[in-house]
């Protein structure tokens, strides 16, 4: 999940790309996670994250994100 803001203001029409790999135990291909744009219950527009749910196997990740062409930003996590 990815929360976009400019000048502190939720940015509801960005275009955000996520992709992720495994790491370990086995190196994987990157997978491309269909991004849609949600609201958290009872906070509207104020929260705008865009992300997706995904399956992952126990093991380390990386993931990056792209906003509007600008980036990544990668992120190291594991399961």
């Amino acid at each position: 999940m990815a929360f976009v803001s400019k000048s502190g203001q939720p940015v509801e029409d960005a275009a955000v790309k996520i992709r992720y790999r495994r790491l370990s135990p086995k190196p994987g291909a990157w997978i491309t996670v269909p991004v849609v744009r949600t609201h958290v219950t009872g906070k509207g527009a104020a929260t705008t994250p865009y992300g997706n749910n995904v399956e992952s196997a126990p093991g380390s990740y990386e993931a990056q994100v792209t906003v509007n062409g600008k980036g990544p930003a990668t992120f190291h996590f594991a399961v």
